[in-house]
């Protein structure tokens, strides 16, 4: 299980402005990776839409030796926004990446029903709480600009 207080997104992570193939209205795109203790722990790519709401897709690729070439790459993904009912947003897993191409990068995509199941569930959870909580971009797409976490 991931200990989330050793986990540092890079310095500088790139963010990219894109048209949604649906309803085309513009959105961001946050890629960067995640270290765990000073090693590549994981990618990231977080896509903010306004589709209505301020909501935010997050795809998180893993892999135990991030080696070129190697096919050991796992991608989980969940949306958080709002929910029916609730007065905060909430996640819900869905298909890793599922807005992307198939390729090396994200590798085996997880349908929602493999990621319930699969032992880096709880690893992808506390990375996503890292990147809403310390990811400045993702962080204001979802509670605002003026909101700070202890």
């Amino acid at each position: 299980m991931s200990d989330e207080s050793l986990l540092e997104i890079e310095a500088d992570p790139t963010v990219t402005h894109h048209a949604c193939d649906h309803c085309e209205q513009a959105f961001q795109r946050v890629t960067g990776y995640v270290y765990r203790g000073g090693d590549a722990h994981a990618a990231y790519f977080a896509s903010c839409y306004h589709h209505g709401c301020h909501e935010v897709f997050i795809d998180v690729v893993f892999s135990p030796t991030w080696e070129d070439g190697a096919d050991d790459h796992v991608t989980f993904g969940c949306r958080v926004g709002p929910i029916e009912g609730q007065e905060h947003p909430g996640a819900s897993l869905m298909t890793g990446a599922e807005a992307f191409a198939d390729g090396p990068l994200f590798g085996r995509k997880l349908s929602r029903e493999q990621a319930l199941s699969h032992p880096l569930l709880p690893d992808f959870w506390s990375l996503v709480d890292h990147v809403l909580v310390n990811d400045e971009v993702v962080r204001d797409h979802i509670y605002g600009p003026d909101v700070r976490f202890a």
